[in-house]
């Protein structure tokens, strides 16, 4: 039992070991070339000038977004309308917290935008 034992600890440590020397030489060699990841996909970061040109399309995807949250609270608000009125407690209390998450979402997305506006009158031309 004690060689078994010694054997299973030392597969794991050298597991362990390459599973860490991996990762560092990984990081290591890994290639910033400005752009960010999301998931799989690389999103070029945007340029001053290309912001500036956006900020319209920026503004109303902004808008867009305002609008689908606004749609999804105006629903959470008719379900837990109706959760509470059949009495399902955990069900409202679910959907309560959803209505935060959305709230928060809503206030860091206008932070966001205010930034974003503040940014461009402050670099972009008229």
């Amino acid at each position: 039992m004690q060689q078994h034992r010694k054997f299973i600890l030392g597969f794991t440590g050298i597991v362990l070991t390459g599973t860490l020397a991996f990762g560092a030489i990984a990081s290591a060699a890994g290639d910033d070339d400005g752009a960010r990841r999301r998931g799989r996909h690389e999103l070029p970061r945007l340029t001053d000038e290309q912001k500036c040109e956006q900020s319209d399309a920026i503004d109303a995807r902004v808008a867009a977004l305002k609008e689908k949250l606004a749609d999804r609270v105006v629903t959470l608000e008719t379900r837990r309308a109706e959760a509470d009125a059949a009495g399902d407690t955990e069900l409202v209390a679910s959907i309560d917290w959803r209505l935060a998450r959305l709230d928060s979402w809503s206030s860091r997305l206008a932070d966001r935008l205010a930034t974003f506006d503040t940014w461009v009158v402050e670099h972009c031309d008229a």
